[in-house]
């Protein structure tokens, strides 16, 4: 009967010691588990930026391109028709003018 009561005693600190363990461990699992997402969604928030830096450093170096060739192109016109081109001009502001004169 010595064994049994020994065993008893022996028996509740193992089982308090199990029921310890369980919610440190399932605090310890939990916050491991909150640091990968974290650490998750901020390496996805990191490549989402480096990927739309990218993308708009792209666009800014399109557009810059685009602009140049109007440009070119503009000018190119201007050497081929340079009196049709000041005419334009000239009509321009004068609409620009009256615009500005009625509000």
């Amino acid at each position: 009967m010595a064994n049994i009561h020994e065993m008893q005693k022996t028996g509740t600190p193992m089982a308090d010691a199990q029921s310890y363990d369980k919610p440190q461990t399932l605090g310890t699992q939990m916050q491991h588990i909150g640091t990968q997402v974290k650490e998750t969604v901020q390496d996805m928030g990191t490549q989402a930026k480096e990927a739309m830096q990218a993308a708009g450093t792209q666009v800014y170096e399109q557009g810059r391109e685009s602009l140049q060739d109007l440009n070119r192109s503009i000018e190119g016109q201007i050497r081929q028709r340079p009196l049709q081109a000041l005419l334009v001009a000239g009509g321009i502001g004068v609409l620009l003018g009256l615009l500005w004169q009625r509000s």
